[in-house]
Formats: C-alpha cells, sequence, structure tokens
C-alpha cells in the first residue's frame, strides 16, 4: 500500500477543500447569471413582439401595408442592435412586411400546414432567438367589425373560423451579447477558483514551512539514534507539540546510550566467558577429532580384514564343495554319503555366512554397486522360489507364489539385488517355520510418472516377534536375546543386508508381526517399465480354451496356480476335497487336461497312485504337482501313469512348456536355409581379443561374402587405406590405437570415408552410446553379440543386405543333441557357451580353449599389476578379458570382471577392489584347474 507524505496531506486537506467550495460557489452564481441573461433575452424579445402583434392587428386587417412596414422600422431602430430581424406573416404563412431583408425567409415562418400560434412561441436557431405573437382580434372586435359599413359578412366569417387570429410576429433576436455575458461570467468564476487556489496554496506551504525544519530535525536525530550516535541532541525549541517531541527524542538518545553502555559491558563480559568456552571446546572438538579418526581406521581396518578374511574363507570352502560333490559321484556306502551331504550342507551355510559378511562390509564401505538392467520380474521370482521350494519340501512346508495379473513383467532394476533380498527374507521364513505355509505375494501400484511401483509380502505361519525385539530387528550384530539370533539367522546379517540394499535402490522395507502368530516381511520398490519384452514368450497359445481338472487341497497353491491358469485362457474346474473332484467330474467326463498337486512321501504313493487311476480315464494328459525333488518317488509316480510330475509351486515356464508338449507337434528349430546366398558385401573386424575376432568372423563368414580382420587400430587404418568396405565393425579399447583415433583417421584419409563404422564393445559407462555416435560412429553394439544382433547391423548399414527368410535359433531341444559331449563344469554354463557360438559345438570349444590359454598369463599380469598399483594397465587386462568371458560361457566372472571394471573407471582404487580381485583371481585358478581334467 502506497504511504502519504506529510508535505502531501497537508497539500491536499487545504487545496481539495478550497477546490471544491471555490469551484461549487463559482459554478453556482454562474448558472444563475447564465439563466438570467437567457430570461432577460426572452423577456425583451416578448416585448418586442406582443405590442407589435397588438399594434400590427389593424394594420394587417385593413391590409395596409405601409403602415406595417412603418410599424416594423420603429421598432427595429428603437431596439437595434438587440434585433436582426422582425417580419409579419398572415394567416396562410405568407411573408407580409419585415424590418430587414433576409436571404431565407423560409428558414423564419411556420410551415403551411401548422396552425397559428395561440400564444408567443420561443425558439432557437443557431445564434438566434426566434419569438412568434400570435395576431388576434377579440371576440368583443370581431363583433364590432361586423357592424361596421366597413366590414363584410365574407371577412366576418373568416375571422369566426379563425377564432379572430390573424397572422402572427416574427422576432429574430441576437444571442451574441448575452452569450459574451455568460462566457465572461465564467471566465471570472475560473479566475475567483484559482485565486482561492493560489491563497490556499501560499497558506500550505507557509504552514509546511513552519512544519518541515522541525520535522526533519526529528528525522536526522531519529535516523543518528538508528546508527547509535547519542551524543548530539536537539537543543533549539520547536513550537507547539514539537517541542515535547524534541524533549521525547532526546530522552529516548539518553536512555538507549545507556542500554548500550550496559550492554557492551555485557557482551564484553560474555565474550570474555565465550572465549574461554570455545577453548575449552576446541580442546575437545580435537580429542574427538582423533578418537573419530581412530574410530574410522579401526571401521576401515575391520571392514579390510572382514574383506580378506571372507576372501581368505571363501578359497578353502571352494575347494572343500568342489570336492565334496566331485566325492559324491563316486561310489559310496550309504554313511559315507551322509556324511558327504552333511559337509556339504554345512560348507555351504558357512559359504553363505561368509558371503553375508563380505556384502556386509561392501555396504558398509559404499561399495555395493546397483546395476539396472532389463529383466522379467515373473522369471526372477520363479527362480527364486524354485531354489527356496528344497528347504521348504524338507520341512514339508507350503510355500506358495501369487502374483498379480496385471504386473507388468519387464521392467529396469537391479534382478541380482532384488533376488538376493528376496532370497534373504523367504529364506529366513522357511528357515524359522516349523509348520504351515510360507506365502509370497507380488502387488504393484499405480504411480504418477511412468514408475512402477512393486510390493513384495512374504507371510510365513512361524512363532512371531515379540514387540521387545522388534525395535532391533534390523540392527545387525545388535539382538535383544540369543532367540532373535536363532530366529532370524543368527548374527542378523541377513536382514540388515537387506534393508540396504532395499534403501540404496530407493524402495522401503518393513514387517509387521506378532508373537505365536507369524510374521509378514514387506519391501516395496520404485522400477521404471522397460517397452520391450525381456523374456521369451510362453506357450500359451497352444493351451487357449483348454479344459482342465484341477486338484489342490493346499488353499494358498490352489489360488496361486489357478490364477495363472485363468490367466493363460485355460477352462479350469478346481477341487479342493474328494467331494469336489466327485462333483466335477459328474457334471464334465472329458477333460483335455488334469492337473493334481499333493503333498507326496513314500506312505502316501498308494492313494496318489490310486487317484491317478481314478482321473487317468477321463482326461487326455495328467500332470502332478508334488512338494518333492526325489527322483525315485518322481519315478514311481510317473509309473503309474503321468505325463510329468513337476515341483510345486510349479515353476510358470517349465508348467507352460509342459502343459503345451503335446499340442507342439513340430519343433521349433529354424536352421539357416542352405540355399541362401551370401550378401555380396565386404566387411572389416578390428578386435586385439583372438577370442572375440574368431567368434564375429566365424558369425560374418555365414552372411557376408568378404571379411577381413585387424587386431588392432594401426592395422585397420591401413586396410582401409588400400581397400574399400561395406561395414567396419571396430572394437573400442585396443593398444598402439584405440578404436576412436582409428575411426576418425579412416573417416578423414581413406577409401572408407563415407563407410559406416560400428563400435563394439564390452564394457560402457553411462552415456558411452552417445560421445561414441557424436565422436563419427554409425551405431553401437555391445558384446556379446549374436548371430542375429550382426544380421540387423548389416541390415541398418546397408539397406541392400536382406535378412534370411530363417534365422538360426539356439533351443534347448538343439542343446540336448549337442551337449552330452561337454564335461561338466562349475564355472562353464554350456547353454550359455553355445548360445554365443550360434549353436556350433567347435566354436564354442574353440572360443573356450583360446580363453583357457590366455589364463595363465592374465594370472600374472594380474598379480603383478594389483601388488604394483598400475591401476590403467589392470583396467586394460580387466577389460580385455571381460571381452573374453562375453562368448565363452563363464558368467559368474564375466560379471566379476564387468563390476571390477566399472568400479575402476568410476574412480575406485586398487585397494577398494581387493576382495573382488582376490575372488577374480580365485575363479580364473580354479576354471584353469578344472579344465585340466577335461578331454576336449
Amino acid at each position: 500500500m502506497t504511504k502519504i507524505a506529510l508535505r502531501d496531506w497537508i497539500l491536499l486537506i487545504t487545496l481539495l477543500p478550497t477546490f471544491l467550495a471555490s469551484a461549487g460557489l463559482g459554478g453556482y452564481f454562474s448558472y444563475v447569471r447564465y439563466a438570467d441573461l437567457s430570461r432577460y433575452l426572452a423577456d425583451q424579445a416578448a416585448n418586442i413582439a406582443e405590442p407589435l402583434a397588438i399594434a400590427s392587428a389593424f394594420g394587417l386587417l385593413q391590409q395596409d401595408k405601409a403602415y406595417l412596414q412603418r410599424l416594423l422600422d420603429v421598432s427595429h431602430r428603437k431596439n437595434s442592435p438587440l434585433v436582426r430581424t422582425i417580419a409579419i406573416f398572415d394567416h396562410q404563412h405568407q411573408l407580409v412586411a419585415s424590418s430587414n431583408l433576409h436571404k431565407d425567409f423560409a428558414e423564419l415562418r411556420l410551415n403551411k400546414d401548422s396552425a397559428l400560434p395561440d400564444l408567443p412561441q420561443l425558439s432557437q436557431q443557431d445564434n438566434y432567438l426566434l419569438i412568434r405573437a400570435p395576431i388576434q382580434l377579440e371576440m368583443s372586435e370581431i363583433q364590432a367589425l361586423a357592424l361596421s359599413a366597413r366590414s363584410n359578412d365574407g371577412q366576418t366569417a373568416r375571422l369566426l373560423r379563425t377564432e379572430g387570429r390573424l397572422g402572427y410576429v416574427l422576432v429574430q433576436v441576437d444571442k451574441d451579447k448575452v452569450m459574451l455575458a455568460q462566457q465572461s461570467s465564467l471566465l471570472v468564476t475560473a479566475l475567483l477558483v484559482l485565486l482561492s487556489l493560489s491563497l490556499a496554496l501560499m497558506l500550505s506551504l507557509r504552514l509546511l514551512g513552519k512544519l518541515s525544519q522541525p520535522l526533519q530535525q526529528l528525522l536526522a536525530q531519529i535516523e543518528r539514534l538508528a546508527e547509535g550516535r547519542f551524543e548530539r541532541h536537539l537543543e533549539q525549541p520547536f513550537i507547539g507539540e514539537f517541542d515535547l517531541m524534541r524533549l521525547g527524542v532526546n530522552q529516548l538518545a539518553n536512555e538507549l546510550k545507556h542500554y548500550k553502555d550496559e550492554m557492551q559491558h555485557t557482551v564484553d563480559q560474555s565474550t570474555s566467558d565465550l572465549i574461554q568456552t570455545m577453548e575449552q571446546l576446541e580442546m575437545q572438538n580435537v580429542a574427538l577429532d582423533m578418537a573419530r579418526r581412530k574410530a574410522q581406521d579401526d571401521n576401515k581396518l575391520k571392514s579390510e580384514f572382514l574383506a580378506k578374511m571372507s576372501h581368505e574363507l571363501r578359497t578353502p570352502l571352494n575347494g572343500v564343495l568342489g570336492f565334496t560333490r566331485q566325492l559324491l559321484k563316486t561310489q559310496l556306502t550309504h554313511h559315507q554319503q551322509d556324511y558327504l551331504n552333511t559337509i556339504q550342507k554345512s560348507a555351504n551355510s558357512l559359504l553363505s555366512l561368509v558371503n553375508d559378511v563380505l556384502d556386509y562390509a561392501k555396504l558398509e564401505e559404499g561399495r555395493m554397486p546397483i546395476n539396472p538392467e532389463p529383466f522379467s520380474i515373473r522369471d526372477l521370482v520363479h527362480d527364486a522360489v524354485e531354489l527356496l521350494a528344497v528347504n521348504a519340501f524338507d520341512k514339508q512346508l507350503e510355500l506358495a507364489l501369487q502374483i498379480d495379473a496385471d504386473v507388468p513383467d519387464a521392467l529396469i532394476g537391479d534382478p541380482l539385488r532384488i533376488n538376493q533380498v528376496l532370497m534373504n527374507i523367504a529364506g529366513n521364513a522357511i528357515k524359522f517355520t516349523e509348520h504351515g505355509s510360507i506365502v509370497i505375494r507380488l502387488q504393484h501400484q499405480p504411480t504418477n510418472d511412468d514408475k512402477v511401483l512393486l510390493h513384495f509380502e512374504i507371510q510365513d505361519t512361524g512363532i512371531g516377534i515379540a514387540p521387545a525385539q522388534q525395535e532391533q530387528l534390523f540392527h545387525g550384530f545388535a539382538q535383544a536375546d540369543g532367540s532373535i539370533g536363532r530366529r532370524y539367522g543368527g548374527t542378523g546379517l541377513g536382514l540388515i543386508i537387506s534393508q540396504r540394499l532395499v534403501e540404496a535402490m530407493g524402495g522401503q522395507i518393513g514387517f509387521h508381526s506378532k508373537a505365536g502368530e507369524g510374521s509378514t516381511f514387506w519391501f516395496s520398490l520404485a522400477l521404471s517399465a522397460h517397452h520391450l519384452n525381456v523374456s521369451e514368450p510362453l506357450p500359451v497359445q497352444l493351451l487357449r480354451q483348454k479344459s482342465v481338472l484341477y486338484l489342490e487341497p493346499q488353499q494358498y497353491s490352489r489360488e496361486s496356480t489357478l490364477s495363472l491358469l485363468n490367466s493363460w485362457g485355460l477352462r479350469v474346474s478346481a477341487c479342493a476335497t474328494p467331494a469336489q473332484l466327485q462333483q466335477a467330474l459328474a457334471q464334465q467326463d472329458q477333460f483335455d487336461i488334469a492337473l493334481i498337486g499333493r503333498t507326496v512321501s513314500l506312505d502316501q504313493l498308494n492313494p496318489i497312485v490310486e487317484l491317478i487311476r481314478q482321473i487317468k480315464p477321463h482326461c487326455q494328459y495328467l500332470y502332478l504337482l508334488v512338494n518333492s525333488l526325489s527322483p525315485n518317488l518322481r519315478e514311481a509316480l510317473l509309473q503309474s501313469g503321468a505325463q510329468a510330475c513337476l515341483a510345486k509351486p510349479a515353476h510358470q515356464r517349465k508348467l507352460a512348456a509342459t502343459l503345451a508338449r503335446p499340442y507342439n507337434q513340430q519343433q521349433e528349430v529354424a536352421t539357416t536355409s542352405p540355399s541362401q546366398p551370401k550378401a555380396q558385401l565386404r566387411v572389416l573386424t578390428v578386435d586385439d581379443n583372438e577370442a572375440n575376432l574368431k567368434l564375429i568372423n566365424a558369425l560374418l563368414g555365414e552372411l557376408v561374402e568378404t571379411v577381413d580382420s585387424a587386431t588392432q587400430g594401426a592395422e585397420a587404418w591401413q586396410l582401409a587405406s588400400h581397400a574399400h568396405y561395406d561395414v567396419i565393425f571396430m572394437d573400442i579399447n585396443m593398444p598402439v590405437m584405440d578404436g576412436v583415433t582409428a575411426c576418425q583417421r579412416i573417416q578423414q584419409s581413406s577409401l572408407n570415408e563415407e563407410t559406416p563404422i560400428i563400435a563394439v564393445t564390452a564394457h560402457t559407462l553411462p552415456g558411452e552410446r552417445e560421445r561414441l555416435l557424436n565422436l563419427g560412429f554409425c551405431e553401437f553394439l555391445s558384446k556379446p553379440l549374436d548371430e542375429q544382433m550382426l544380421q540387423y547391423a548389416l541390415k541398418e548399414c546397408c539397406p541392400a543386405f536382406s535378412l534370411p527368410q530363417l534365422s538360426t535359433v539356439f533351443t534347448p531341444q538343439a542343446q540336448s543333441a549337442a551337449t552330452p559331449s561337454l564335461p561338466q563344469s562349475r564355472h562353464v554354463d554350456w547353454e550359455l557357451a553355445l548360445q554365443r557360438a550360434a549353436g556350433k559345438t567347435e566354436l564354442a570349444r574353440d572360443m573356450l580353449q583360446l580363453l583357457l590359454a590366455s589364463l595363465p598369463q592374465t594370472l600374472a599380469d594380474l598379480e603383478k599389476y594389483r601388488e604394483s598399483n598400475q591401476k590403467d594397465a589392470l583396467i586394460q587386462l580387466v577389460h580385455k578379458l571381460h571381452g573374453a568371458t562375453c562368448y565363452t560361457g563363464v558368467p559368474h566372472i564375466k560379471a566379476l570382471s564387468e563390476t571390477i571394471e566399472t568400479q575402476l573407471k568410476t574412480g575406485a582404487s586398487l585397494l577398494q577392489l581387493e576382495p573382488e580381485l582376490f575372488d577374480l583371481a580365485d575363479q580364473l585358478q580354479d576354471l584353469l584347474a578344472e579344465s585340466q581334467q577335461w578331454n576336449f
């Protein structure tokens, strides 16, 4: 809100009333003067017109124009210059006489059709006033004329008919003088208003002069007080109330000076005390800082000790587990096998504990990486439950998985960490539930952005947790008593690791429990949805509208499997009891599929066999879902008439494949047509890794006519300077000349300035693709490459290249014919290796042999670079190893090398990565030792 100053207020309250009063009075008197002048002019015109009308009646009656003209001339002279024109009109509106010639009397007279006026009439015409006075005789005069001899009967009749009106007199009066007088009146009024305002302004300025000086002095004194200058006082007296204000300001200055002195004394005293306190605090801070540094060093030493001890423990444990598995394959007695199984379980438990300790150490140091990638949430959860089912079967617990049908399947997150959290929590639930069920539920909630909020629940029917113990459940190494340690994993590491992993992924974790009623743990994660399907489609199209008879006594298992079958479009008749089974068979005699879920043991085989015999005649195919992995029990059940026997809860892929197998008559293995001609293309491949180069050449050799190779960038540049290529596949990290430099030189000076160059690398950081495209590459591919990826790349860069009508697809059926000659391995996933080699067994063996041949030198360089702290050289070594593992089917070594490379490129030190480097060396040595027993 705008504030009005005192000066403006004084001017406003003096000038505004003066202006309003003077303007009002002046306007009133001007209006009165204006009305008086107008009325005076009208009276003057009437005083001229009305006598003339009476005097001209006789002349007009006798039609004596000379008399009328003389009468008008005399009247005009007597009233000049007020009168401009005097005219007489007869009863027919015809001009009879005029005192002054007028250019157009038609504008002055009335219309012919207008009646003669009864009374004088006033009208305005520009700057003139017109008055028309009627010329008429009284009835007595008419009667007298009728009796006189001069009158005749016609004239008398006319007079009677016009009621004695003979015509009218027109007087045109000039208004200039009256208007001049009115304007003079207005001018005088305006002058009076200005004079009043000037007088009021002069008085206001004089008053302001009296007030402004003391006000300015008071304001200046207040500003000095605000600045802390209290020495100067106002000594000169002021007028009226201003002098009281002066005295008050002087008194305020004295009091402020007194308060300032007291406050300064207090501040000085407080400052002195504070200095002493700060000196004491500084000494304490120094001691605390030293204690903090010592605690950090101790914590670092503890983490390093945990990491190194975990590494040292895991190395012999891997040996114990490996040789135990090998020993179990030999001929053993019953007791020996029992002892070895016990050793294996104990070693697995100890290895799990060691892994938890290592994860805990990594979490404390902030080195636990979160690697988002596209994955299938249903495949992940089903795989986890399949692993958990073994422990649940041993305790005869019901394990059920319930996934809402509307949960999106393709997501972006860290599947390894999500699986770790789920396995930790669900493993605890199974481990410490003696009877009842464990139900794993997966739901999702919509959000405002493109995120998917997943909600996991793991509900058990165990002993529950007391309220006093719940507060410390997520605190590692700190339980209220030993019962919590026994209930949730001894040290509590599983839950604290799960909590920190969930928080690292931006989620939440919690639980609710009642003692004796079980517990429900939950965790929620906000993940991004992936626009593509990342999992293989299920063969559910073959199962649409198939009728299914489903028997399952356990509630949670029945609900989860029934939801899965309904989502596939099957028509399911679900039964929980034998009575319901009989009712379903009575309503429908034949079914396409029968699915029986049962709890199986040796003493329950006969009832299950009898149930199979009862249902078998009513269905085409019969399958079992049992809570056992025993091959003997499954074999006995299959011999009784079942087509297949699966463990429950059934993995969605295994269940769908099993149910659809009888309806899939044609094996879905497509091979490349031998008649498919090779594309007339010349391709250059560049890679410093012999295995990678061999694989890409083998894959491209089946697609294009000519493939040239180079092992480093300089060689590729020389080849490109002598030959034209249709496409160049360029590795990025190479010695001598890297891929970026080679790409730029090829595009600057060679025969391939317009040739598309595709970047190929085994490891990328965020933003790497955009960086390489900006540097001149036309496309970006990440290792491992496969034949289909190469086909799409060639089609994208060379429109003339046509995709084969049938692409080589390596399937498990093809693998079953190829893998019998491949040895068993703890490190090599032969199915993955064959998939990377496009199903070519010999190529897969050659790729693996190339990797094995490089391992001794890799191990030696790894140890040398680690001990000498050569970080750049180690990055190149690990990158090369990572590229080699992309195609050889060693997923654990590949993942570990990729993690080390990522951490090194993002700034981690070799000291921080010592556990991972030790782990990598152990796995490479183990793979090398294992390969000595293979017969290739």
